[in-house]
């Protein structure tokens, strides 16, 4: 009897760290879990998550931006961020998300709405639709998801439409 719950203990322990399929990333007082294969790089006060692939042809890999103050501050052409405006840091031209030969052309606001960020938290959610410019027509073009949370200082910035993100933003633990 001893060896079965002595057998069983072990198999509940083992079970239950072979199934952690997340780890945790904080930021700015808040934790995401996110998938284990995700990587996590600082860039300046930024934290860039990386989702996937990072294909040569493309301007940035598959990721989103944590952005703190300074994202904030540095939106819009080194101007502060406003819902009305994409994010777009540089004040020249910068490449073209999915395929750097082009540069980023014309945004088009597809969707404002308020989405939950962690307990409390509710962000400012804004899609656009960000054109890249070629001699061709519809060329190349990407999506923009924003998540701003206005009293935190967190702007989240993802060019990829990472799946699931949403979810995991609205699940934050603010701390």
């Amino acid at each position: 009897m001893i060896l079965t719950l002595a057998l069983s203990a072990s198999l509940a322990l083992t079970g239950s760290t072979a199934q952690a399929t997340t780890k945790p990333v904080t930021f700015q007082g808040f934790t995401i879990q996110v998938p284990l294969q995700w990587h996590v790089k600082k860039e300046g006060s930024n934290l860039r998550v990386i989702t996937g692939a990072c294909s040569p042809q493309a301007a940035e890999c598959q990721s989103f931006l944590l952005g703190g103050a300074q994202a904030i501050k540095y939106a819009y052409e080194a101007n502060p961020y406003r819902p009305d405006q994409p994010y777009h840091p540089s004040s020249g031209v910068t490449q073209c998300v999915p395929m750097k030969k082009y540069s980023s052309g014309q945004a088009t606001r597809v969707k404002t709405s308020k989405a939950a960020f962690g307990t409390g938290q509710q962000a400012l959610f804004t899609e656009w639709k960000v054109s890249c410019d070629g001699r061709t027509l519809n060329v190349a073009s990407y999506t923009q998801h924003l998540w701003y949370v206005k009293a935190k200082k967190v702007l989240v910035v993802d060019h990829w439409k990472t799946p699931g993100l949403g979810a995991i933003l609205a699940k934050a633990v603010w701390g």
